[in-house]
């Protein structure tokens, strides 16, 4: 069978590989990509101007910006692939929502990526874990799948130093405070050996106010941690822009 007369009969039949389709407008690609060239460069980067603590995209160069200022304290440094925007966003909720885990490879390349250029050194990588009723719906953790890719990418041991010890309210209609509160004593710290006394990396897809991420790093903290640096794929810049 020509390779031609191959491809056309897979499309006829329904067959479908996900690396066949750009991931951003749907046209067909074959080398093997995620993205066509022309989505590929209008990706929403979040690599211009960004707050030196909390990654977030600011008007300005500032070490803390609105966002993050007195209230992200735990954190020593995060960083963000993207800017939580299309086709970025709608992608996240794909890997979460969907079960379209072919995503998270990517997204954990890109994450390893930002790893190195950040020139963040840590001993063990963790993620942000959901309570067991909430894992139980989802079938899996997606920060857990981009956790473990990305210490098998950038290798550093991947330790599941966390567990989820009540469960929250949904956090997306919460404001910063709200969400501080919702949180507090709703992570604890598995195995404290492991933590103290160490550089902590934590893996999470999105920060929106950074309230999910400060309980961990502050649990960390508290169980001894030395640092605890965080990368997601995308964060929501500050509302200010400041």
């Amino acid at each position: 069978m020509k390779f031609k007369d191959f491809v056309l009969k897979l499309l006829t039949f329904g067959f479908y590989r996900a690396e066949w389709r750009c991931n951003g407008c749907g046209k067909e690609i074959f080398d093997g990509e995620f993205f066509c060239e022309d989505c590929e460069k209008g990706l929403p980067y979040n690599n211009t101007t960004v707050c030196e603590h909390c990654g977030r995209a600011v008007k300005v160069p500032s070490e803390y910006c609105s966002t993050c200022k007195g209230v992200l304290v735990s954190i020593d440094k995060a960083r963000a692939v993207f800017t939580y925007e299309p086709p970025i966003s709608g992608l996240i909720k794909k890997a979460k929502y969907d079960n379209c885990r072919y995503i998270l490879d990517y997204f954990a390349e890109r994450l390893s990526f930002l790893y190195f250029a950040n020139y963040f050194k840590a001993e063990a990588v963790c993620y942000v874990p959901m309570s067991e009723e909430r894992l139980k719906k989802r079938k899996y953790n997606q920060s857990e799948i981009l956790a473990v890719k990305v210490s098998e990418k950038i290798g550093v041991p991947f330790v599941p130093l966390l567990i989820k010890a009540k469960e929250t309210e949904r956090q997306a209609k919460l404001t910063r405070a709200e969400r501080l509160k919702n949180l507090t004593d709703s992570f604890k710290v598995a195995d404290k050996k492991s933590v103290r006394g160490k550089n902590i990396l934590v893996v999470d897809d999105v920060s929106t106010t950074g309230a999910t991420a400060e309980a961990v790093a502050s649990k960390l903290k508290k169980a001894g941690a030395l640092r605890v640096f965080l990368i997601t794929v995308a964060n929501v810049p500050s509302k200010d822009g400041y």
